[in-house]
């Protein structure tokens, strides 16, 4: 698990393929928030994996794909020639993709250490998941982390950007 980049590292995972950590980070709390209502509070810990929450079928049945600005931002960073809706959905249905979610999911429930490694990796604040970590669930507590980061900067572009 040491082989990720540093969150720091600049984006040049587009040249590469890859998604950088911060459309990994904005999908996934665009899917935490397109989870219905309760959701979260029915899986009691440690709920179900990353892998699961994000498949392809629950990206797809979200609606996220449906929204111009996600496609855009994520599509910008597939390689030339493969920045179209389609590259997309292949990606997200791809074999790395879910092992990758998986891989995620092991180490956040490993052991505290894991999960604070991660979360300081992806430079979120552990105190807002910190009573879903209390409660034995430390992927709702990262998922919880990865939202509350995403608002914070979503609510920052809103309020300089005025027209939205």
């Amino acid at each position: 698990s040491s082989s990720a980049p540093p969150a720091s590292a600049p984006s040049g995972g587009a040249a590469s393929g890859g998604l950088t950590l911060a459309d990994l980070q904005g999908a996934m709390a665009g899917l935490a928030t397109a989870s219905p209502p309760g959701a979260a509070a029915a899986a009691n810990p440690p709920g179900p994996p990353l892998s699961e929450m994000a498949s392809a079928d629950v990206v797809e049945s979200s609606g996220i794909l449906s929204d111009p600005a996600v496609v855009e931002r994520l599509t910008a960073l597939l390689p030339e020639g493969q920045r179209d809706l389609e590259s997309l959905r292949e990606n997200v249905r791809s074999p790395q993709v879910a092992q990758c979610l998986q891989r995620l999911t092991a180490a956040l429930c490993e052991d505290a250490g894991g999960f604070n490694s991660i979360i300081a990796n992806f430079q979120l604040d552990p105190s807002d998941g910190a009573a879903a970590l209390a409660g034995g669930n430390p992927v709702e507590a990262f998922l919880l982390c990865l939202l509350r980061d995403v608002e914070r900067k979503e609510g920052v572009k809103k309020k300089e950007g005025g027209d939205e």
